[in-house]
């Protein structure tokens, strides 16, 4: 980022304006003085935070939760889980950009149970840490190279799992995806690999990687109760979502209780 010294009166605008024309969030949500811009109104107007608490927390709520998110942007539905009351949010975001916006958004909102870090979500969770009461996933499974290995690092660090994610099914729109045949665990499945075209475009918001792989939705359903997540909801399925289906899922072991 390019140094810059400001001499106008100290704002919350200013820090916007360091990424203007470089939001994925609409901040006018959160902040009404801010530019009203195209972005995703994740602050308040999203449901998937709420959805995951109906179905994973207590009451609606996630009071007493410990909750890590992976990938979580700017930051938007991670204001939303500490109003929900969540103990602590662990937000672990890869994109550079996208981490420093994040605590331009903590500063803004006011944040204080929750802690953004820098770096891999894999990794994150290969390392040696505690167990969560809840994994939060928007918007990060289609972007991984290797989902499988995802689901099972994140079933073995909590007993509940929030997904939003695209996944694969035979339609036109969806040419560019290149099967591939993987083995998980002794189980075979079939991955739909897809090479990012747009890495070097400023709004590019994909994962770390040059390539993605989309799994089929039973074949996701089926690996979270390989590893233990056997109970699943379908909170929404839908197929013809732009840039390609998508589903709003939570999975959970059946002996899971909400903390005390």
């Amino acid at each position: 980022m390019k140094r810059v010294f400001l001499t106008s009166t100290p704002s919350h605008r200013n820090a916007y304006d360091l990424f203007e024309g470089r939001w994925a969030s609409d901040l006018s949500e959160l902040v009404p003085d801010l530019p009203v811009g195209g972005g995703l109104p994740g602050f308040h107007a999203d449901p998937r935070p709420r959805q995951a608490a109906e179905v994973l927390g207590r009451d609606g709520r996630f009071d007493g939760y410990d909750i890590l998110e992976l990938g979580p942007l700017e930051g938007a539905h991670t204001c939303q889980l500490e109003a929900l009351g969540a103990n602590s949010v662990t937000a672990v975001e890869s994109n550079s950009e996208a981490f420093l916006k994040s605590l331009v958004v903590k500063n803004i909102a006011g944040l204080s149970r929750s802690t953004f870090l820098l770096g891999d979500v894999s990794q994150h969770l290969a390392a040696p840490g505690p167990r969560y009461d809840l994994i939060f996933a928007c918007g990060i499974l289609y972007h991984m190279f290797d989902p499988l290995e995802l689901i099972r690092l994140a079933a073995a660090r909590s007993d509940r799992l929030f997904l939003w994610t695209h996944y694969y099914a035979s339609q036109p729109r969806l040419k560019r995806h290149v099967p591939r045949a993987v083995e998980h665990e002794g189980q075979r499945l079939t991955l739909h690999e897809l090479t990012y075209r747009d890495r070097g475009l400023a709004t590019f918001w994909g994962g770390n990687q040059g390539k993605t792989r989309w799994i089929e939705l039973p074949d996701l359903i089926r690996v979270l109760a390989h590893h233990g997540l056997t109970e699943t909801k379908v909170i929404t399925d839908a197929p013809d979502f732009v840039n390609g289906p998508a589903v709003t899922l939570a999975a959970w072991r059946p002996s899971a209780a909400a903390p005390a």
